[in-house]
């Protein structure tokens, strides 16, 4: 239980239409009635939780009016936090907002941290950890799909598959526990061959989980992807094409790129984190390029997605051979898709038998270049699971990987002991099993885990 009464700004810095303070604790209703008359002269308390009052935002030091708006009040326990809540709504100027959250706070209110408003949902039961993280996601979406998997899960549909897998998994855990309480009541549950068959079933579902994460990644966060080649192969002109305006400067001078640019970019329902670089070449004398190849070269290191260009109008050359070697130790860490550019010019490339990759593709980089075929191929790789997708049964974090995968070891660890007939240290198993699973869902996440996930919010939310 929380003893102060938080109050923040919940809508967005700077000039809008509307603002909204937002007040949540027990003494919520109380601040509010020390800064806000309603027109009619009744009390805040006068009216039902619920509805829109309106009234004069006051200055309680100064007893004068900072602003008129509209005032709603929810009460525990049916309200986002579990607790009272106050919801004032004002002009959206930066000056009269932070006046009006001035006002609030020298009422008794104290400035709710990072996302401690959603911390207070999720400590009064009002929702779990992975929908909190749902939301967090929610607001960092950058493509229509990542917010409809976001939605999905701050809506609880994660939990639910985690609820099936913590439910069944206490079950078997509940059969041992009888069997090594009372052995000779016969109030086992589940025979052996019964157990192993629900582990195996759980197993099956935790892996499950487990693969949909390089989804849940893919549509969430993104791929860190790069685009390689050498100098005037039409690098920058591609990334500008994925963007769909002109963010790299294009010339036919080789070199122009120096250094690095990265932007999101949406591919299918993919979302690539996507980096242009400077051509890798040989013989350059030019200390800055070098440096921007060397950079290349990290960056494509790094890279789960990699676009090879390859200058369909020019000879297989050294530089090429080079770019090729990088591939070739790349190959098995990363999608490596080579792209043949100026396809509309005479073909003059003879080493197309080399870039044995899978499927490759040629383009000449027009304003009307489809690149439909290409994404489809970005998502056969990332896209694992389209049915959980659309469920929205699907890991999205590291966290809940980890977590996961820490209850499947566990689960195989119990299978394995009670065909041993060792039910004792199963029954520990199970044990840790089921409580990495209830972590996963923040049953019994610890300070540190929570201090992780909320401090991605912003203060308001």
């Amino acid at each position: 239980m929380y003893f102060s009464t938080i109050a923040a700004v919940s809508t967005p810095r700077g000039k809008g239409g509307v603002a909204v303070i937002r007040i949540s604790g027990t003494d919520a209703v109380n601040i509010a009635s020390r800064i806000f008359r309603p027109k009619n002269r009744k009390k805040i308390k006068d009216f039902s939780s619920r509805v829109q009052i309106y009234g004069d935002i006051i200055s309680n030091e100064k007893d004068e009016v900072i602003d008129d708006g509209l005032l709603t009040y929810f009460l525990a326990p049916s309200s986002f936090t579990g607790e009272d809540i106050v919801e004032i709504s004002c002009h959206g100027g930066e000056v009269v907002t932070g006046m009006v959250l001035s006002a609030v706070l020298a009422a008794g209110a104290v400035m709710a941290q990072p996302g401690e408003f959603s911390r207070r949902a999720f400590v009064n039961g009002k929702m779990s950890l992975t929908a909190a993280e749902g939301i967090a996601d929610l607001l960092d979406a950058k493509t229509e799909e990542a917010a409809l998997l976001s939605s999905k899960t701050s809506r609880g549909k994660l939990s639910e598959a985690i609820k099936e897998i913590s439910d069944s998994v206490l079950s078997c855990a509940s059969s041992l526990w009888a069997y090594l309480d009372y052995p000779e009541e016969d109030l086992q549950a589940f025979s052996d061959d019964e157990l192993c068959t629900l582990l195996d079933q759980n197993i099956e579902a935790c892996q499950k989980l487990i693969d949909s994460f390089s989804t849940g990644k893919a549509v969430n966060s993104g791929v860190s992807a790069v685009i390689v080649g050498k100098p005037n192969v039409g690098k920058s002109t591609f990334f500008n094409l994925l963007l769909g305006e002109e963010r790299a400067i294009v010339t036919s001078i080789p070199g122009t790129t120096r250094d690095v640019i990265e932007y999101p970019v949406k591919a299918g329902k993919v979302l690539l984190n996507l980096s242009d670089t400077a051509g890798v070449r040989l013989d350059t004398g030019d200390p800055v390029e070098r440096i921007g190849i060397e950079k290349a070269l990290t960056v494509l290191s790094e890279a789960e997605l990699v676009f090879a260009l390859f200058d369909l109008s020019r000879p297989f050359e050294e530089d090429d051979r080079r770019i090729l070697s990088y591939l070739e130790d790349k190959e098995g860490s990363a999608k490596i898709i080579p792209i043949f550019s100026k396809a509309d010019l005479e073909p003059e490339f003879d080493g197309d038998t080399t870039l044995d990759f899978g499927k490759t593709f040629k383009f000449s980089f027009s304003k009307d270049t489809d690149l439909s075929e290409l994404f489809a191929e970005v998502e056969r790789y990332f896209i694992s699971d389209h049915g959980a997708l659309r469920d929205g049964r699907i890991l999205t974090n590291a966290r809940q990987k980890a977590q996961i995968m820490k209850a499947c070891e566990l689960l195989c660890t119990a299978r394995e002991q009670i065909l041993n007939g060792a039910k004792d240290l199963a029954s520990l198993s199970l044990e840790e099993a089921l409580a990495a699973i209830l972590e996963t869902d923040g049953k019994s996440a610890g300070e540190m885990i929570l201090d992780q996930v909320f401090s991605r919010f912003c203060v308001g939310k």
